[in-house]
């Protein structure tokens, strides 16, 4: 027999789905079995100290059965019926929105408001033209602070004070303030000290950063949550205080040892280094984590690490104290708690060495050599290891074999397999060797449409792993194919020989998976390339790198009615590809389109990857804001150390998407990227973030269209 509160919630659901864009009341979450605080707010995108004011709530004791009172975030098309006894500051503070800017949305000139009344709580869906801003600047208006000005147009505080070289924030009305900058180099920026002001409290400061209570205490040295008025607080762990260290061109150990302030013998001794010889691009663990600890590293996901070690991520968020998924590299995580993670069993093969198994599990050599009783670093292919358990290097519990083709000519190779045609070579022999393309466009196009039926029948054979994206068309854009190889970057193998990566290849290969996943996931998806002659490949051998075919074609029939070569995909031709999204997109409820273009960076000057750039003119004036919320949503999923950056992309100019990104999945400038991208395992750990991030990202746009 249905409980009354069930009904209740049922009820309230349906009205709201009859009205989706009205919000009259809150949703009501009847609390089940397992259910915390803090993961009801992740769960509805709110914040703990929200949850705390709606409910009247003294502590985090919850029980089964209890309702809680939930007015989630607004979305685009929301609007609110005034009730009696409403204030525009109660409505404004309710919704998270400033007062200004909730009187700008509905035309007010002063706080009158009255019952019945309907008010906008965000720009209205179908006003496209309001994503862009042709104005820069904004003059500030009487009683206007920075904080709504900045929270008016999605900009941090600290960026928007950055920009305009503000020293406090003292603003006066008729001045002008700066609010787009010009896509620099510069990526958006994220305060990293912040000094108590009155009334602060180390929860609120957590809450307001983005940053895990427990990391605020790591950072400051605190033993409690005592903070004073005028004391600095850092926000961010320093590149000193990673777990972690690759070596570039010119460093020594003394040098490391000293940066980091760590002895040369222990140094060597969680490396397993006999001497101080070490090489460009090697990965150097810094210090030790207990059993009850995950230092984070860059690339490391919350969703991740609670996957890895078994626990419930809104368990792993209450050990810590975070108020949302963002972790920093550094970051020292509690795991007690939790079951002991069982070890794993390593099956080592040709080729593998030591240094690259520990790599794989993040495991210092001392850890790997102590736990499996060894004496060196010599081991031989068939050798058993025992490793920590990482799960993200285990691939989604999907039968990839069962997606390989039957029905057309099959060629097995260590880095295939292939189909039709094979290349000559099976691995890249250096930055400039290539293998030209056929003669006919029209005919590869033919082959590689027949091929992509293929596998499209054999990606529906699978069934699904959930309906979250039904109704979703995501167009996946592999960066660069066909005449274009896009960057080729060198790294070493065990042996310290030099091994080359070809950028389109692996992009091509990420995006396959990205795409299977989408797919298993109820979306659409479009492909803007197409490979005649290879689907997903595996690496029986990471020294088999994919070969620099030039033989990808654009995902279009039209495109490739005649022979010529500027039919091939080519630096700089992006018209193409926003083309094909055009006509993917045609029918697709609106809200519902995605693009996402993948590329592999390689700028020295950059940080690590991953990097989601968005659109943003080069003088400013035209800014996708949308896109830009949705990069930001995305970087919880991506893990420690991804950002975004606004920039000029032809790709993403004039593209009819409603989110719209280029994701630089890694910075091939950084030989330890370039490591990574020769791993079938690492590469899916990519596609599987980018999907995560869109699901989250779906997950609460659904539950808006619901309300």
């Amino acid at each position: 027999m249905l409980r009354p509160v069930y009904i209740l919630a049922v009820l309230l659901l349906c009205a709201c789905a009859l009205d989706a864009a009205q919000r009259k009341d809150p949703l009501v979450h009847v609390v089940k079995r397992g259910d915390t605080l803090s993961g009801i707010a992740a769960r509805y995108g709110v914040s703990l100290q929200q949850i705390y004011r709606w409910n009247a709530l003294k502590k985090d004791a919850i029980g089964i059965g209890q309702q809680l009172s939930v007015w989630p975030p607004a979305q685009p098309g929301d609007w609110y019926v005034i009730r009696p006894g409403d204030n525009l500051s109660q409505i404004a503070a309710r919704f998270s929105l400033p007062v200004q800017r909730l009187k700008a949305l509905n035309q007010l000139r002063d706080d009158t408001i009255q019952a019945g009344q309907k008010l906008r709580l965000h720009d209205a869906p179908d006003t496209p033209h309001k994503t862009l801003t042709t104005d820069p600047t904004h003059t500030v208006r009487p009683g206007e602070t920075l904080s709504q000005i900045a929270a008016r147009f999605s900009l941090p505080v600290q960026r928007l004070k950055a920009l305009n070289q503000l020293k406090d924030d003292l603003i006066q009305p008729g001045q002008k303030l700066t609010i787009a900058a010009a896509p620099t180099s510069a990526t958006d920026v994220e305060p990293r000290e912040y000094t108590v002001r009155p009334g602060d409290t180390l929860s609120q400061i957590a809450v307001r950063f983005d940053v895990g209570l427990g990391l605020l205490r790591q950072l400051n040295r605190l033993e409690g949550d005592t903070i004073q008025p005028g004391q600095k607080l850092r926000l961010r762990p320093s590149a000193l205080e990673e777990a972690v260290h690759v070596v570039q061109a010119g460093e020594t150990l003394s040098a490391i040892a000293l940066r980091y302030k760590v002895a040369i013998p222990e140094l060597r001794r969680l490396n397993g280094i006999a001497s101080d010889r070490i090489l460009v691009g090697q990965k150097l663990r810094l210090k030790d984590a207990s059993s009850a600890v995950h230092i984070v590293e860059r690339g490391d996901a919350l969703w991740e690490i609670a996957r890895a070690y078994r626990i419930d991520v809104d368990q792993l968020k209450e050990l810590n104290g975070l108020t949302s998924d963002r972790i920093y590299p550094g970051q020292e995580l509690k795991i007690s708690g939790a079951p002991t993670p069982r070890l794993a069993t390593y099956t080592v093969r040709a080729g593998d060495y030591l240094g690259q198994i520990a790599r794989l599990h993040q495991m210092s050599i001392a850890e790997i050599s102590r736990l499996n009783d060894l004496k060196g670093t010599v081991i031989h292919p068939g050798d058993q290891l025992r490793v920590r358990p990482m799960r993200w290097l285990e691939l989604s519990e999907i039968d990839w074999a069962a997606l390989q083709i039957d029905r057309v000519p099959k060629i097995a190779l260590g880095n295939g397999p292939y189909y039709y045609t094979r290349p000559r070579n099976a691995h890249q022999l250096s930055k400039t060797y290539y293998e030209e393309h056929p003669h006919s466009p029209r005919k590869t196009y033919r082959r590689a449409a027949k091929l992509w039926a293929a596998f499209e029948q054999k990606v529906a054979s699978i069934g699904r792993l959930s309906n979250q994206l039904e109704g979703w068309h995501v167009v996946l854009d592999p960066g660069h194919g066909g005449l274009d190889p896009g960057a080729i970057a060198s790294t070493l193998d065990g042996n310290g020989e030099k091994l080359y990566v070809v950028e389109d290849e692996y992009v091509y290969d990420i995006a396959l998976r990205v795409y299977v996943l989408l797919r298993l996931n109820g979306a659409d998806v479009t492909m803007t390339l197409l490979s005649p002659n290879h689907l997903i490949r595996h690496n029986a051998r990471p020294t088999q790198t994919f070969v620099n075919e030039k033989n990808e074609v654009y995902n279009s029939a039209a495109h490739n009615q005649t022979n010529k070569r500027s039919d091939w995909p080519r630096g700089g031709n992006l018209s193409t590809r926003v083309r094909i999204a055009r006509a993917a997109f045609k029918g697709v409820a609106p809200g519902r389109r995605v693009f996402l273009s993948f590329h592999a960076d390689i700028d020295a000057n950059a940080p690590e990857a991953p990097l989601v750039l968005y659109y943003e003119s080069r003088n400013g004036r035209r800014l996708d804001r949308a896109s830009r919320q949705f990069a930001g949503a995305l970087l919880p999923a991506l893990g420690a150390g991804a950002r975004t950056r606004g920039q000029g992309l032809g790709v993403l100019y004039n593209n009819p998407a409603d989110v719209k990104v280029l994701i630089e999945l890694r910075n091939m400038a950084y030989r330890d990227h370039v490591w990574a991208l020769r791993f079938e395992q690492l590469r899916h750990r990519d596609a599987e973030k980018v999907v995560r991030g869109l699901l989250d990202y779906a997950r609460r746009a659904n539950l808006s269209a619901q309300r």
